[in-house]
């Protein structure tokens, strides 16, 4: 799994939705957010649902689909409560003979890595890293 890091005051991790499934169930606007500004560098992204940590989404690259899930933590700041790091996990589909035998895992390498990491620099968001 690869875990691209940022961080930003700009998505929702102070108000606790009623349909949250636990009080950190955050992403919901950042997942709205990156399936919109993804297609400008040719990622798809569709978001799927809830997780009991996030949201969960189906992102496709270069033909190849990935699990893209997102997660927040806020910095607990009272000057500024939706500040805090937000986290993009990716992990590339596979099947099982590939999951068998360890082949086609995601890297650091993986082009929709850069591809993402560049649209999060691009919107401003701070100490966007890399973590494989």
């Amino acid at each position: 799994m690869i875990d691209i890091t940022f961080k930003t005051e700009q998505f929702n991790l102070s108000v606790v939705g009623a349909d949250f499934i636990n009080d950190c169930c955050f992403g919901e606007d950042l997942s709205n957010w990156l399936a919109t500004a993804l297609p400008s560098v040719g990622v798809e992204a569709d978001l799927i649902c809830m997780e009991d940590f996030g949201w969960a989404n189906l992102a496709t690259y270069q033909a190849a689909s990935y699990l893209m899930c997102v997660a927040g933590n806020s910095d607990e700041d009272p000057a500024r409560p939706n500040y805090g790091e937000w986290h993009v996990m990716l992990e590339r589909s596979r099947t099982f003979w590939q999951k068998l035998l360890g082949k086609n895992r995601i890297e650091e390498s993986d082009p929709i890595v850069d591809a993402i990491a560049h649209v999060l620099r691009g919107a401003g968001f701070e100490d966007v890293e890399i973590q494989a």
